[in-house]
């Protein structure tokens, strides 16, 4: 309506004015003159928003898998940014994380300084650039994302030596994907017999199919690098020793389980209905002292930083079942939440988080937990320390010990620290020494201050450290957070805003991992959609009702969500071997 008022006005002034010099046009006596209208500006383009698309089916040279992703654009076979979450791009693609940088293919980016959104559950970055660089063909089919590379041709084969005699150098006319499928390495390359023969020498047990090399079993033991100019993909781990890798056989008859389910040990997979969606569920334990088994966590020893395969935390751990544990972030490989081991606080609790906790004899106990820190300086004012051991980032005072690690780096852009040992402070560390890195001793606590907070206290200051839970749960040895707490005392206690969760988590269908414990003893669960749609933790909390669960807590889930029988995947999230930073397994007493 606006426009249409401006373009009659318009006309209406051009009615009555005309150029200067046409004769025609002077001023009458009896007729006052006219003054000129300034000429209206050419009416901006419209503007038109690409569309943003997001699904959950994608296609990987032929391999269906689910998950999330974002198209921005109006074409369908070009997209103005493309985002994919992060453990995709790693587990299914080849990307590679080294030293915080991103790499594929010769391509290297630090990736604090990728541009991220979440994508579902997981942490997305933009790669549409990356993709069309090394030739992935990308559109949209419907519903689908598809991406395909064209399968490159092994050229030839070179092992390492010296300090790298355990690499193999695939030469390559061109680029390829490199996907890790359950236990199995799938690369996007054409080999010959003669090829396939060199690579079983090396006990590698390949399987050549149209389009992909399968390297049986590998997926979690043989570590991936991609070059370009030329094109190369480097296999580390290759060892020639020890028995070579066999394909997955069905865990029932796994000889290193058998024993434990003559024992009573419970393995099984089933279907159940919670209202009219069928979910597939993977039901692992029972009365753990009878079997002879105990519960652990399973961390990586000496640190908190990193990311493991799941077989890679349970196997030192000589674990015989082993599920995903706690929440991390995957970007600063840190965790998100209450990790302890033989009374250790090697992550503290966040936000009132669900927590399963329990001691020496396995009895399991539930609820949400807190620990409150406090620092007196030379005997006055106490201040409130946020966080223990923590990857999650606030601002105040956050608290760090040796079970972090040997060495702390900064977690936010503007950080300072107090060195505190027998007491007293001995050393401040200003933001350009931290960043450097400083070292933990043993017997030191560091103090972090984030966001502008000022430091308590001075070096030579008196100190007083002290800390407590907010219920007994935190008084034993071993705690796992998670969250939220699904299930107390037979009831469903769902109630994810109050532990901190955001309404679109609290709103999400994914693949869960669950422990609780009822009916029979201690139970590890999996659960996935058997038709296509995944639980959502209401629906989880009703599957593990079914199942005769009394307690029940959430742990992480979505692509995270992993299950490993005697050092074996069974059972995947969505379908690759993901990283994760901790765990829980059953091992033998």
């Amino acid at each position: 309506m606006f426009s249409r008022a401006v373009a009659w006005f318009a006309a209406s002034c051009s009615a009555e004015t005309t150029s200067d010099d046409d004769p025609r046009q002077a001023p009458s006596p009896d007729r006052p003159p006219m003054f000129p209208f300034a000429q209206l500006p050419e009416p901006l383009p419209e503007l038109r928003q690409a569309p943003s698309l997001q699904g959950q089916q994608l296609r990987i040279d032929g391999l269906e898998l689910r998950s999330s992703w974002q198209w921005e654009g109006l074409n369908r076979s070009q997209p103005d940014q493309l985002w994919l979450p992060l453990e995709l791009l790693e587990s299914h693609l080849g990307f590679r994380r080294h030293e915080g940088q991103l790499e594929w293919f010769g391509r290297r980016q630090p990736l604090a300084e990728l541009p991220q959104r979440t994508l579902g559950d997981e942490v997305g970055l933009e790669v549409a650039d990356w993709l069309a660089k090394v030739g992935v063909i990308i559109r949209l089919d419907d519903q689908q994302l598809q991406l395909t590379l064209p399968a490159a041709d092994l050229q030839g084969m070179r092992r390492g030596k010296g300090s790298t005699a355990d690499r193999l150098v695939l030469d390559l006319d061109g680029p390829a994907l490199v996907q890790r499928v359950g236990d199995d390495l799938h690369l996007g390359v054409r080999s010959t017999a003669a090829q396939q023969l060199e690579l079983r020498r090396l006990r590698l047990i390949p399987q050549q199919g149209p389009d992909s090399l399968v390297l049986k079993g590998q997926a979690t033991r043989l570590r991936t690098l991609s070059l370009a100019t030329p094109w190369r993909v480097v296999l580390d781990g290759v060892r020639t020793g020890g028995p070579a890798a066999t394909a997955a056989q069905l865990p029932l008859r796994n000889p290193a389980i058998a024993r434990w389910l003559r024992r009573g040990l419970v393995l099984e997979e089933r279907t159940v209905t919670v209202g009219v969606k069928p979910l597939r569920v993977l039901r692992t334990g029972g009365d753990l002292s009878r079997i002879g088994l105990t519960m652990t966590p399973l961390t990586m020893a000496g640190q908190q930083q990193g990311l493991r395969f799941l077989p890679q935390l349970s196997q030192p751990a000589n674990a015989v079942i082993a599920i995903n544990g706690g929440f991390f972030n995957r970007i600063l490989q840190l965790p998100l939440g209450a990790l302890r081991q033989q009374g250790q606080w090697l992550s503290g609790p966040i936000l009132n988080r669900g927590v399963v906790a329990w001691g020496d004899n396995d009895q399991l106990q539930f609820g949400r937990l807190r620990l409150d820190q406090q620092l007196q300086v030379n005997g006055g004012r106490r201040r409130g320390l946020s966080y223990l051991n923590s990857g999650y980032v606030q601002r105040g005072l956050s608290r760090y010990t040796r079970a972090w690690g040997p060495i702390y780096r900064p977690l936010s852009g503007e950080e300072e620290a107090l060195l505190v040992q027998g007491g007293r402070v001995t050393q401040r560390f200003d933001r350009a020494s931290i960043r450097r890195g400083v070292l933990i001793p043993a017997d030191g606590d560091l103090v972090v201050a984030r966001g502008g907070t000022p430091l308590p206290a001075k070096p030579g200051d008196a100190v007083m450290l002290s800390q407590r839970t907010t219920s007994g749960l935190g008084d034993q040895a071993n705690v796992l957070g998670g969250g939220p707490l699904l299930m107390q005392g037979g009831q469903i206690v769902l109630n994810g805003r109050a532990e901190g969760f955001s309404p679109d988590f609290l709103a999400l269908a994914a693949p869960r991992t669950v422990v609780g414990q009822g009916t029979g003893g201690t139970w590890l669960l999996a659960l996935r959609g058997a038709a296509g749609s995944d639980p959502t933790l209401l629906e989880t909390a009703l599957a593990a009702q079914q199942l005769g669960l009394k307690d029940a807590l959430n742990l992480d889930g979505g692509s995270s969500t992993t299950v490993v029988v005697a050092g074996r995947t069974v059972m995947n999230g969505r379908g690759s071997a993901p990283r994760v930073h901790n765990g829980l397994g059953f091992i033998p007493l």
